[in-house]
């Protein structure tokens, strides 16, 4: 008033928001093999990340392959706190991509897939450009699956399509996600696998739960990669991370499973490995966690590659591995997390040591 401001007249509001603009909103209700047919990701976006919105606790169908090819695409649910949720309704729903791919704020009920394929994976077929010295499609961008969650997961979690494609991801995101592993039978195979010409430079998962409750069925490794390194598409280094999560009964079925396997990057000094705060709850029974993860490999303390800290790695019968030369962090937590109900996805846990830690999926944390 003193320098002559005044009141407004009328109240002036405005909306923020901290979602990046939507380019196209998907009703609820939609098969989503049929309305992006109707509606197909326009090929003039190629490099641009297209926002694609789900109607907050709206109903999708996913009723066979999607593949979205060369196109940068996010799926995400327009709130935060009121996921949409998409369903696989055939044996051949699979999510592809050749192009950086985001899924965000969702939930997904994959009971309709195969036990062969992956909820998603990369193209079979891609037509995206292909990089002339290493004849990889590269994903440059981060690849992203975030604050979602995943039941009825027959197959794998994400695979190549077994094609022989050659296409790269190289930052691949798991983080803040709770997925409930199904698989009918006992699979060679991977929950993250890419044996078949793909690759993964640089993988995290942080965050998230991954579990398997069923009593026939489990999947060998965790995560099983190719032949491929660093150098093979351009780059100076790769890497395996797992932080603050939580892995209950993967690779455990008749003493069987192995917890990673990844001929081409095992014992490379160009290769980075780390594995903190996370629990292990009955998972790589053959080789036990800290080794399988290393691939069998020993590095010496002084390499810098390999990162171990307040792990635990309790198995079924009460018993906890032998980190052997593998974690030398001194670090291990040998006592019972004390799961809530674990045989309900219930992991809360009541272990003072984990607690104190802070350790596993954060979620969980009492």
């Amino acid at each position: 008033a003193k320098t002559g401001n005044s009141d407004a007249t009328t109240v002036t509001s405005k909306e923020f928001s901290t979602f990046t603009p939507t380019y196209k909103t998907i009703p609820s209700g939609a098969d989503l093999n049929e309305w992006f047919a109707a509606n197909p990701v326009p090929d003039d976006s190629i490099g641009v990340n297209l926002n694609y919105d789900l109607e907050a606790g709206g109903s999708y169908t996913v009723s066979g392959y999607l593949d979205f090819d060369a196109h940068w695409v996010t799926l995400r649910s327009n709130s935060k706190s009121n996921p949409a949720t998409i369903t696989y309704t055939d044996a051949a729903s699979c999510i592809n991509f050749a192009a950086p791919f985001n899924v965000k704020y969702l939930h997904f009920d994959c009971a309709g897939m195969a036990a062969n394929i992956g909820v998603f994976g990369f193209s079979k077929e891609p037509t995206a450009a292909r990089d002339e010295s290493t004849g990889f499609v590269i994903l440059e961008g981060n690849t992203t699956i975030v604050n979602s969650t995943f039941n009825n997961v027959n197959g794998y979690f994400f695979w190549d399509s077994r094609k022989g494609q050659k296409v790269a991801a190289v930052q691949f995101l798991i983080d803040n996600c709770v997925v409930e592993l199904t698989p009918p039978a006992f699979v060679k195979a991977g929950v993250i696998w890419t044996n078949n010409g793909g690759h993964i430079n640089d993988l995290t998962i942080s965050n998230s739960t991954f579990y398997n409750l069923t009593e026939a069925g489990d999947i060998y490794y965790f995560y099983q990669a190719g032949m491929y390194r660093a150098k093979d598409i351009g780059m100076a280094t790769n890497s395996i991370t797992y932080k603050n999560s939580t892995f209950y009964r993967i690779g455990y079925l008749n003493n069987e499973g192995e917890w990673g396997n990844y001929n081409g990057m095992n014992g490379n000094a160009e290769s980075y490995w780390t594995m903190t705060d996370c629990i292990f709850y009955s998972c790589s029974a053959k080789g036990g966690v800290p080794r399988r993860f290393l691939h069998g490999k020993t590095y010496s303390a002084s390499s810098g590659n390999v990162t171990f800290g307040n792990n635990t790695y309790m198995q079924a019968d009460g018993s906890f591995d032998n980190v052997g030369s593998y974690d030398t962090s001194g670090t291990q937590i040998e006592e019972d997390p004390q799961f809530a109900n674990p045989t309900q996805g219930d992991f809360h846990i009541s272990g003072p040591t984990q607690v104190a830690r802070k350790t596993g999926d954060p979620r969980w944390l009492p």
